[in-house]
């Protein structure tokens, strides 16, 4: 096994410790790649989280088995059911008027003395 010499560790310290271009050069170079090395994780994470909440945009619900399934098909893949006739019934059987905004919706309440 061949040892490295001394000669090129000594003239790698110089060169960074010395004020000279090659050493800020290589001092700049370490700086920019220990920098992507801490922001790396979060931009994966980041990334991750906007394709989780996209993927979260494309699942529906089956209301029969209540399996979660990529909206594909017009029938669920794990029990059979018909889940167009599930969106229908859902949109015709709203408890909410949709006629009227929310911004001009008033609760009116009244104020009563205890007794």
């Amino acid at each position: 096994m061949t040892r490295s010499s001394p000669i090129l560790w000594l003239t790698l310290i110089i060169i960074l410790l010395l004020p000279t271009a090659a050493g800020r050069f290589l001092l700049d170079l370490a700086g920019g790649f220990i920098l992507i090395l801490l922001i790396l994780p979060f931009l994966v994470t980041g990334i991750g989280w906007l394709g989780w909440r996209f993927l979260q945009t494309k699942l529906i619900q089956c209301e029969v088995c209540g399996s979660s399934i990529i909206n594909t098909s017009n029938q669920c893949p794990v029990c059979g059911a018909n889940l167009s006739e599930q969106n229908k019934t859902k949109d015709s059987t709203s408890s909410f008027d949709n006629s009227i905004p929310a911004s001009s919706a008033t609760i009116d309440i009244i104020a009563k003395d205890a007794e």
